[in-house]
């Protein structure tokens, strides 16, 4: 702001007393505020309900109640979004957190967001501007949720809220598996088990949440293809495994060449990307007409992941990602078996 003295400036004692208390008004004003700093908080799972709800109540939509469940599954995303200070959807993730943690869906909606401010209004404010996440809001379906925000080394608060159709009561697990009652794959599990691709993990449970390891996909595959036996010993470190007769099964027919030369390593968990090869070879499925996810460029899977979109079979693990490196788990192995060999 340009200086306007009441005086003439030729008055220079004037202009000094006047400079002077203006620069002791600028330090104490400075002073001031460095003795109110803003205090910062991350919005939490309620605030982030309520104003949800607030917002539904409005468009006369039903309000949401909230879980300690989806608290949980909430503030765990929206810390990986501030680990990583990025922005994203991980859809296999939250369906296997509902299986852990016992949610029982119907279906379920993730809207994520970050901002400068923590507060929950701000959030909402965003959401509402968005389509795809206002139409997330404002599905009277969803009637729980879950939400939290988390503050980034940036500075910025990452936002999550996860909304669930849920069920009544967990869906009654069938006598054969007691531990896929809160899978979403509970349908495809037992459709492996009437077709005889698997016998669970022990006893009485499938062990749904648990990581593919290379020997079971060696069995999964040789039952699901009705592979002959053979009596061709392909690698020299499976002979301990009591899937070794799969794995020669399937080397035999070319779905498997093996991790290094001479060693299978069937301990080792299956990625999705491994995943993909291994039914892309099983199925024979023709090259694909088009590269379906941005994130695969560097794996050697990506022809037969493309392969496998291609052919609905996946459709990744978020928009436009397959996240090749992730693992497999079992129940997720069911889905994609079923829809490999359920024709």
């Amino acid at each position: 702001m340009e200086f306007q003295p009441s005086t003439p400036v030729e008055d220079p004692s004037f202009v000094l007393r006047t400079l002077r208390r203006l620069s002791l008004v600028a330090v104490v004003a400075a002073v001031s505020v460095l003795q109110a700093p803003t205090v910062i908080r991350a919005a939490d799972n309620q605030q982030l309900v309520d104003a949800a709800s607030s917002y539904r109540t409005q468009l006369g939509i039903g309000r949401v109640s909230t879980t300690a469940a989806l608290a949980q599954i909430a503030a765990e995303r929206a810390q990986q979004m501030a680990d990583a200070r990025a922005l994203g959807h991980d859809f296999d993730y939250l369906r296997q957190r509902f299986s852990d943690l016992g949610v029982c869906w119907r279906g379920f909606g993730e809207i994520v967001a970050y901002s400068g401010s923590d507060s929950a209004a701000s959030f909402i404010d965003q959401w509402h501007g968005s389509a795809p996440h206002r139409e997330i809001l404002r599905t009277a379906a969803y009637d729980q949720a879950g939400g939290r925000s988390q503050r980034a080394s940036n500075g910025y608060h990452y936002a999550v809220m996860v909304f669930v159709d849920g069920c009544d009561a967990p869906v009654a697990s069938a006598s054969r598996f007691i531990d896929i009652g809160g899978s979403q794959f509970r349908n495809d599990i037992e459709w492996l088990a009437d077709g005889g691709i698997t016998g669970g993990c022990s006893g009485d449970r499938f062990c749904p949440t648990r990581v593919v390891t290379r020997e079971q996909m060696a069995s999964f595959l040789a039952r699901a293809t009705r592979i002959a036996t053979t009596q061709r010993d392909w690698f020299r470190d499976d002979d301990a495994s009591q899937h070794e007769s799969d794995i020669n099964r399937i080397a035999t027919a070319s779905i498997a060449a093996g991790c290094t030369a001479g060693r299978y390593c069937p301990e080792s968990r299956v990625t999705r990307g491994q995943m993909a090869s291994f039914l892309a070879r099983a199925l024979r499925l023709p090259a694909a007409s088009r590269d379906w996810f941005a994130d695969d460029n560097g794996s050697l899977h990506e022809p037969d992941i493309n392969r496998l979109a291609e052919a609905g079979i996946t459709g990744g693990c978020a928009q436009g990602r397959f996240c090749p490196g992730a693992s497999v788990t079992r129940e997720q192995m069911a889905g994609f078996l079923r829809r490999a060999f359920d024709s």
